[in-house]
């Protein structure tokens, strides 16, 4: 909703605020300023008034709507008020309806170098930072100023961890990240290295105060093990949930707390991307090491990017984890943290900025992201293409997450789709012999399916009778009962 244009309906949100200014500018405008700035950024308007009592708000206008004008930009640019000024060149308007005047502060979202943006508070008599939550403005937590500190320092993640050593990384994990190095950079001379100038090289590690050599915080959340990255970051969680049967509880996950893996970035992407690889019917190629990776199929790119994104962009703080749900319905991408850039500068695509470009760069280095900024606009691009629907790309605040959602479907509910599925494992049973039959292998295989979609339909036909079930010797073979051939099950 913009003022600006006339989109707007009279209410306040997220980037919307009224200010009356019956009386001069207001002085709690510039905590208002400080939330947009810290937040998404929003427009203050001057000149509409609210009733409380009754929850709403009325056009009033204003006396002198140059003055105010002017009092803004000075009011901005002095020091002893606002700690930094963020406005642009056009940031203050005068806008002229049905005979009255309103100001319209503009204010943009800061840049992370000039977060956290700070005004002077009369109350405490010193200078505070304000955050937007919904329609109030609130000023910053401990958390708040924490992600905004840290996002001022554009390498934080390759400062040396002086308190972990280099038994805090997982080999298993280094040998599984250099075979998919080697096989996407054959050439490099990094690849006759010894373990520890290899991870020197990519920022994994580096030399602390001590002399001695240390994780770097991006090299501890790739290649660290769980149990000690969460003595860094105790709330640490990468979970990864596949959802698709319709059920409450998932059909298989992978998280960093189960115990029976490492737990850390590079093992949980790497192993994500191969489940979902199956799952999207185009499998990942796989290299001279074995290890799957790379795809010339344009969703499978963009689920890749999806994944990847969300672990280099997220905040890896005292709120730390990325979640990937697969549903039928949709692929949920989910991160702690907030956007550096506006979320339609993101989708257009052609400018980079991330939270963490050191473990930006080790994911690039094995061909996971390109770094050029594109990320969301291939997504966006694949997804009106193959299916039909925008991607939905929310921000939300307290906690600070981001959340992608990439519908799945486009207008098929999910009997057709199952559907779909039915009548080709029917045609495929058709063209094979009783006593041949077939087995779930050969549906995956036929129909484009994963493993566990094959099961459930396979399953499903049982179940219902379309199909018969022999056992011979240890598997399970499915085939039409009698001599009995049909397709056309869709109403059984």
């Amino acid at each position: 909703m913009s003022f600006l244009d006339g989109h707007f309906e009279l209410r306040e949100s997220q980037r919307l605020e009224f200010k009356e200014a019956a009386a001069g500018l207001p002085q709690d405008v510039w905590e208002t300023y400080s939330a947009f700035a810290n937040t998404e950024g929003g427009e203050i308007v001057l000149g509409v008034q609210e009733d409380r009592s009754a929850n709403s708000f009325s056009l009033v206008g204003v006396s002198d709507a140059e003055g105010l004008a002017d009092r803004v930009w000075t009011t901005a640019r002095n020091s002893q008020v606002v700690e930094h000024d963020v406005l642009l060149p056009d940031s203050v308007s005068i806008v002229r309806r049905d005979g009255l005047e309103y100001v319209v502060i503009s204010v943009p979202r800061a840049e992370r170098e000039d977060k956290p943006v700070s005004v002077y508070d009369r109350t405490s008599k010193s200078f505070a930072a304000y955050v937007r939550r919904g329609t109030v403005d609130q000023k910053a937590s401990r958390d708040d100023l924490d992600r905004m500190t840290y996002d001022r320092a554009p390498e934080a993640d390759r400062r040396p961890l002086e308190d972990f050593s280099l038994d805090s990384l997982c080999k298993e994990t280094v040998r599984r990240y250099r075979q998919v190095f080697s096989g996407s950079k054959p050439s490099s001379p990094w690849n006759s290295d010894s373990d520890g100038d290899f991870l020197y090289h990519i920022g994994a590690t580096a030399r602390g105060r001590d002399g001695q050599t240390h994780p770097t915080k991006a090299g501890l959340l790739a290649f660290g093990y769980e149990f000690e990255i969460t003595r860094r970051f105790p709330q640490y969680l990468l979970d990864y949930r596949e959802q698709t049967s319709g059920g409450t509880r998932w059909d298989d996950r992978v998280c960093s707390q189960s115990a029976d893996w490492s737990g850390n970035v590079v093992d949980f992407y790497l192993t994500v991307i191969e489940r979902l690889s199956r799952q999207f019917k185009a499998p990942f190629s796989a290299g001279a090491s074995g290890v799957r990776h790379g795809s010339e199929n344009p969703v499978t790119e963009a689920v890749n990017e999806a994944v990847a994104n969300a672990l280099v962009h997220a905040h890896y703080g005292s709120s730390a984890s990325v979640k990937v749900v697969l549903s039928a319905r949709e692929l949920e991408v989910t991160n702690t943290g907030d956007f550096l850039i506006d979320r339609n500068v993101a989708i257009a695509g052609g400018f980079s900025e991330t939270r963490n470009p050191t473990l930006m760069r080790m994911l690039s280095l094995i061909g996971a992201t390109d770094r050029a900024g594109s990320g969301l606009q291939k997504i966006w691009s694949v997804w009106s293409e193959r299916f039909g629907s925008e991607p939905v790309l929310e921000e939300h605040h307290s906690p600070a997450h981001v959340r992608l959602a990439m519908p799945l479907l486009r207008i098929a509910s999910l009997r057709a789709q199952r559907a779909k599925y039915d009548d080709e494992i029917m045609e495929l049973l058709a063209m094979r012999s009783r006593s041949e039959g077939v087995c779930v292998a050969d549906v995956e295989g036929a129909v484009g399916i994963s493993e566990r979609v094959a099961q459930k339909a396979l399953k499903s036909l049982f179940d219902r009778g379309v199909i018969v079930r022999e056992r011979r010797g240890h598997q399970l073979r499915y085939c039409l009962p009698n001599t009995e051939r049909t397709s056309n099950i869709r109403n059984q």
